[in-house]
């Protein structure tokens, strides 16, 4: 399977286009079909080793043979976006302002969000509906399966799951204080910090015999 796998993303055989489906501009409809009955393929990420500031080499990013076109000229790719940080330096000199003074001299753009209207002159369109659809139920295949619609939902379903897990530490944490350490919960629901500290151990009192002290005569 592996093979095929390697054999459809590079047309490693002669009759792979036959097999797997054409990728060409003559494809047809029946090489697309073919190509989309099986959508796994190789994706490989490769890393540079000469790209690091600390092993830098100015020979092999010659050799890169992926142009970029700036303000100041064609640059590599690999140059462009490593090393001393070219694109960071083209990027700086060219700049015609930053976020902050946009905002200062243009003010900020409108956000149309959470359901607010957006105002339009004309809201006529020559968009076709179509009535089956229009009147069809919402699709609440991501609620049935229990995934998250957006980040928001995320954000709210760890959170609830964080505090159903913090209560059920707890519940635990109580049991075993009661069945294994043995100890009892006080009926006012107030444990006194004596009870926290253990006593510190008594120390034994030595009994000194209390002798007559000699008493020189004249």
């Amino acid at each position: 399977d592996l093979l095929q796998k390697f054999d459809k993303s590079f047309g490693a055989s002669k009759n792979a286009d036959k097999k797997y489906g054409s990728v060409t501009g003559e494809r047809t409809l029946e090489d697309i079909e073919k190509r989309r009955k099986d959508r796994w393929n190789f994706l490989f990420v490769a890393g540079m080793w000469f790209q690091d500031l600390f092993n830098y080499d100015f020979r092999r990013t010659e050799q890169c043979i992926i142009p970029y076109a700036t303000q100041e000229g064609e640059i590599s790719f690999c140059a462009y976006n490593t090393g001393v940080g070219w694109r960071n330096i083209i990027e700086k000199m060219h700049m015609t302002a930053t976020l902050t003074k946009w905002y200062d001299e243009h003010g900020r753009h409108e956000i149309f969000a959470g359901g607010k209207n957006v105002s339009l002159e004309d809201t006529s369109h020559k968009l076709k509906l179509v009535q089956e659809h229009v009147n069809a139920a919402a699709n609440t295949t991501l609620d049935d399966l229990g995934i998250a619609k957006n980040s928001r939902e995320e954000k709210i379903r760890a959170r609830d799951a964080k505090l159903k897990q913090d209560a059920e530490n707890a519940r635990m944490m109580a049991l075993y204080r009661k069945e294994i350490l043995k100890e009892q919960a006080p009926e006012s629901g107030f444990i006194p910090v004596s009870n926290l500290i253990a006593p510190a151990p008594k120390k034994a009192v030595q009994e000194v015999a209390e002798t007559e002290e000699p008493v020189l005569g004249d």
